[in-house]
């Protein structure tokens, strides 16, 4: 069985394949260093396309919250997330993975999208022990009988914190935090979340993953 962190490591590294992961960690390692002065949000979203590689789209609907307005921005050696929260979060804008792309939406359009889901996750936590079944012995006491000697309970393998914290590290970009709808919580091996459909397919993905290391 693997350690918490052995499964850890491991689910980093095959997710290494995947598209979306890979933008997320570009935009939160890759820093760049921007000078706005009154250009629209169009062309400081293409700057960041080209700087970045990732694929970055802005629906006709974020145009119509302030999109045409003039930017303002100047800072040096910044994560691209950081720079492009401060493009988006002061005019009632995000971003999310759709199709392939890093979409720029209203931020009403994501969190009213948010669902509830349930997924069970004992078969992360708990460790299987290796036994065949308890230990039987015959009593010694002046009355006969059978005593059963019971073997300790499993013992769990991820602890929940570790294992929200995974969740939270590798699924939704930044939509646990700006999303006011989007929930998770983790109860006797029961995980439930309230998040997008397409965070939703993330943690199930991640789940499966890390349930071929266990």
């Amino acid at each position: 069985m693997k350690t918490a962190a052995a499964i850890l490591a491991m689910a980093v590294c095959a997710w290494a394949g995947d598209g979306r992961d890979d933008a997320a960690r570009r935009l939160d390692t890759m820093r760049v260093t921007v000078d706005f002065e009154n250009v629209k949000l169009p062309e400081a979203i293409d700057y960041l396309r080209e700087v970045t590689g990732i694929n970055l789209v802005i629906l006709p609907k974020a145009m119509e919250k302030d999109g045409e307005a003039s930017i303002r921005l100047k800072v040096k050696d910044l994560s691209v997330k950081s720079v492009l929260k401060l493009l988006l979060t002061s005019r009632g804008l995000t971003a999310a993975y759709r199709d392939g792309a890093l979409v720029v939406l209203p931020k009403e359009d994501l969190q009213d999208s948010a669902s509830m889901r349930i997924f069970d996750v004992r078969a992360l936590q708990v460790k299987i022990q290796d036994f065949g079944g308890p230990s039987i012995e015959l009593s010694t006491s002046k009355k006969p009988g059978i005593t059963i000697v019971n073997l300790e309970e499993p013992h769990s393998v991820i602890p929940d914190d570790f294992l929200l914290d995974m969740i939270k590290a590798n699924t939704g970009g930044g939509t646990w935090d700006s999303n006011p709808k989007a929930a998770l919580n983790l109860t006797g091996g029961t995980l439930v979340v309230t998040q997008t459909p397409a965070v939703l397919r993330e943690i199930e993905n991640l789940i499966n993953l890390l349930g071929q290391y266990q």
